[in-house]
């Protein structure tokens, strides 16, 4: 009981965190962006939309942990996480159309940089920074979530480009040298892109259910086959449902001498203590024309159902050696 009121309250304090941490966000988005086009400063209407990214991670954030607690429906057999993988790749196509517009903008500009007011981008720019640090200060505490720790490293990542603009706010002032303006925006800009880019990429893999990159598939397989009564794994798959929530799947043909609710609990405690997963389906089998197949080909499946049914369902046996002394 006490574990979980200490659950509930540690989330409720995540959640408050993150509310906070997003309108402090939406602040420094709005007031960076005004502010640049107050000043003319296209490093800081890029850093403003830089900030817009942090808000997104945020945003995303607070919707995982809000959409962990809805209850999976018929419908809906996994739940609603996958909303947040969705709102990521809308997200990262969002950023490449703002990074090309700020890298064609910054291009133009370099050629003919335009007078800035930089003692005022100065001023904002500062603001930004400690506005970034504070929501830093905010999510460090929480680093441990997945989720968190991504949001978290966006806005390492933005007080870093902060810095960039009060760096070139300082040169504007004291050297008048207003091409800093379009130079530190095009070097925002290939920040958005790098950004937009592994956004994009993690959510593409998601969504095709690729194999989370933490994941070892390889020492996964090799450590299951340990398990006492195992004799072979085929047909396995693991995903993920959102990051941080892998899902595994495998067929295991197992020893006839060990009882199967052991092989069973011996894999599921292999996958939650070495490997973090905690939601898995494991079919038993005895004999399986399918099973030289570690991970499952689709194509080749169908293909060799259509063959079973003209053999009158001929299945192939795989003899377990593990005990073969028995």
């Amino acid at each position: 009981m006490h574990d979980h009121h200490h659950a509930h309250g540690h989330n409720q304090q995540l959640n408050n965190k993150l509310i906070i941490a997003l309108f402090l966000t939406a602040a420094v988005f709005l007031a960076e962006l005004v502010g640049g086009f107050w000043t003319h400063s296209l490093a800081l209407m890029s850093d403003a939309w830089h900030v817009l990214t942090d808000a997104a991670a945020l945003g995303l954030t607070w919707v995982a942990i809000k959409q962990a607690k809805k209850q999976s429906t018929f419908k809906n057999t996994f739940g609603f996480h996958r909303l947040g993988v969705v709102a990521a790749l809308i997200n990262s196509i969002s950023l490449f159309v703002i990074a090309g517009w700020i890298l064609v903008e910054g291009i133009r500009r370099l050629l003919e940089p335009p007078a800035v007011r930089s003692q005022e981008m100065f001023i904002i720019a500062v603001i930004g920074l400690v506005a970034n640090l504070l929501i830093a200060f905010l999510l460090n505490t929480h680093a441990d979530n997945l989720n968190v720790k991504s949001a978290f490293l966006h806005v390492i990542g933005d007080a870093l480009a902060s810095l960039g603009v009060i760096a070139g706010g300082l040169l504007m002032m004291w050297l008048h040298w207003y091409a800093a303006d379009p130079l530190i925006s095009i070097a925002i800009s290939l920040l958005l892109l790098r950004s937009a880019y592994k956004v994009a990429g993690e959510a593409l893999h998601i969504l095709m259910e690729g194999t989370p990159p933490e994941m070892q598939l390889g020492e996964m397989i090799e450590e299951l086959r340990r398990v006492p009564g195992v004799c072979n794994i085929h047909d396995v798959h693991v995903w993920s449902v959102n990051s941080g929530i892998p899902v595994f799947t495998m067929h295991v043909i197992q020893d006839d001498h060990v009882d199967g609710q052991l092989v069973l609990n011996g894999c599921n405690q292999v996958l939650a203590q070495k490997f973090g997963i905690f939601h898995s389906t494991i079919q038993l089998e005895r004999q399986c024309s399918l099973a030289g197949q570690t991970t499952c080909n689709l194509r080749e499946f169908y293909r060799e159902s259509d063959s079973d049914h003209n053999h009158n369902g001929h299945v192939h046996e795989h003899r377990c050696e593990q005990h073969a002394h028995a």
